[in-house]
């Protein structure tokens, strides 16, 4: 299996959602290639439909996103491995996420729920997967525009792990609670790797949160 993990975390190997991705990968047993999404050229997109009108399927700006569309493609697994900014995802993340318009083309199409879309250029056979951590004790109220994002960019069906109080997997005192998360992360890619998707108990197991979030946020003012 080719898989491609974009780590969208602007910490780059030290981001506390990659850690919850390696641990996935270790499960799956499979390899991967890795793009740092701060170590990359990606322009912010000109909004001219240059892709879609001159060029199909070709940006006119010439960095290295060319190269990355060219990689989604040939993947089987693309994993999106990024931590939660302003309830959406960081600005080098984004710039990637608008650079992916020559994928689709200008033709407008009325989805089952009568939502209007721009149908893709080519039929995409990648499976997408969504990683993310954050700094909160509660999935309510803070992923729901990334929630809303991938299902109308990817898919509904879409795996995603959101790893609530993150922070916690780069805190010498929680290593037993993040340890035990982790391997949980491990677990579920033993899942997907056997299956093609996380089980019910490993998926509640990844979405709670790692201590109580009371605990939790005493814990975290108090360090400040």
């Amino acid at each position: 299996m080719k898989i491609l993990v974009i780590n969208g975390s602007p910490k780059g190997e030290r981001s506390d959602t990659l850690k919850v991705t390696r641990a996935f990968l270790e499960g799956m047993g499979e390899s991967f290639e890795l793009i740092d999404t701060m170590q990359v050229s990606v322009k912010p997109c000109l909004g001219c439909y240059a892709c879609w009108r001159v060029t199909p399927g070709k940006c006119v700006q010439k960095d290295d996103m060319g190269r990355i569309l060219d990689q989604i493609l040939e993947s089987d697994l693309v994993i999106w491995s990024t931590p939660l900014y302003c309830y959406s995802v960081p600005s080098n993340c984004k710039a990637l996420f608008d650079r992916l318009i020559p994928l689709g083309t200008m033709e407008q199409k009325v989805d089952e729920a009568g939502g209007t879309y721009h149908p893709g250029r080519q039929e995409i056979h990648t499976q997408i997967m969504l990683i993310s951590g954050c700094g909160f004790p509660n999935r309510e109220n803070n992923y729901e525009a990334m929630d809303f994002q991938f299902d109308r960019m990817f898919s509904k069906e879409c795996p995603r792990i959101y790893c609530l109080e993150s922070p916690l997997l780069g805190i010498a005192e929680a290593k037993p609670v993040a340890d035990r998360y982790l391997e949980y992360a491990k677990q579920a890619g033993v899942e997907f790797k056997k299956t093609g998707r996380i089980s019910g108990e490993t998926q509640a197991q990844l979405d709670a949160p790692m201590i109580p979030p009371d605990v939790y946020r005493a814990q975290i003012n108090g360090r400040q």
